[in-house]
């Protein structure tokens, strides 16, 4: 099903990882026809040879036959990226049984890795414990500025320019301790989990990742059902991760990150900082982690 929404959307959204989301849609079409509409449109973007590359990477099979392994065939498809409402799905298929019976799977797409939900740090840390980082994080651009300008002189060397970071990895330890600090005491951990698992999705889901050299299918991801909300557990996961575990096995990680990097190019009226003239604002170390369930 192609509205004229999904074409504008696939001429203008330059939003990151989208072009996995138009190949995937252009290869579960169900006719040349609209195929040879949508692919008009992905030839009006500027990235249309990466899309046309992703698409003879997408293996569809590998979706039908999942489908035909529960006696399911596709009948139509739809592009819902800025659909909230239909959970965490980018892509929904409308399939049908033997019997005519017509029903909806949702198709979250992923590339290069598997988050499912970006989700505020306030979810896990008190107001008393931002407060407490928040008050320390001037200390600790301080300290990272002086770490860039050590490692790699000029301001226009390394602003904004991903440069590996010792005292990031610091601070985020710091965010770290207190997530796991306040963990016992979150009282409504089913509410939360549920969130982070998608449990009130209107459909079922399947989740599709693309790597650099292949592409999975995984219909059965991980739900909580009927566990002990209490018994999950939390631990410090690499660098900058959170991992979940239930009854010792890992069910999930949460990046705890900077939404914009550690400092940003300011945009207010008065900077936190100046530094060689380019004024700076503190990061956004709370607004935006990402969770991904295990696969």
């Amino acid at each position: 099903m192609i509205t004229e929404l999904n074409l504008h959307e696939i001429i203008h959204n330059n939003n990151p990882g989208f072009e996995y989301e138009v190949a995937l849609f252009y290869c579960l079409l169900p006719s040349e026809k609209e195929q040879e509409i949508v692919g008009r449109a992905i030839n009006q973007r500027e990235d249309s040879e990466k899309i046309h590359k992703i698409i003879r990477q997408t293996d569809s099979n590998a979706i039908l036959s999942h489908l035909s392994e529960r006696n399911l065939s596709l009948i139509d498809c739809s592009l819902e990226t800025q659909n909230d409402a239909i959970g965490p799905a980018d892509i929904v298929m409308t399939v049908g049984n033997t019997e005519g019976v017509e029903s909806k799977i949702g198709l979250s797409v992923k590339y290069a890795n598997t988050c499912t939900l970006n989700i505020t740090g306030r979810s896990f840390i008190t107001d008393a414990q931002i407060s407490d980082l928040e008050l320390r994080l001037k200390e600790y651009t301080l300290k990272y500025v002086q770490e860039m300008t050590d490692n790699y002189g000029s301001v226009n060397n390394w602003f904004r320019k991903r440069k590996p970071s010792a005292t990031t990895n610091e601070y985020i330890d710091l965010i770290r301790d207190a997530v796991i600090k306040n963990w016992p005491y979150i009282k409504d951990k089913k509410r939360l989990l549920s969130q982070l698992y998608h449990e009130d999705s209107p459909i079922e889901f399947w989740v599709v990742k693309y790597t650099q050299d292949k592409f999975c299918v995984n219909c059965t991801p991980f739900h909580l059902g009927d566990v002990d909300f209490e018994s999950i557990t939390i631990a410090k996961d690499r660098t900058s991760f959170i991992a979940f575990y239930y009854k010792g096995k890992k069910i999930g990680h949460m990046q705890v990150k900077f939404n914009n990097g550690f400092i940003e190019k300011c945009k207010k009226k008065n900077a936190d900082m100046t530094v060689e003239g380019e004024r700076i604002s503190f990061g956004k170390p709370f607004t935006s982690w990402n969770f991904s369930v295990e696969e």
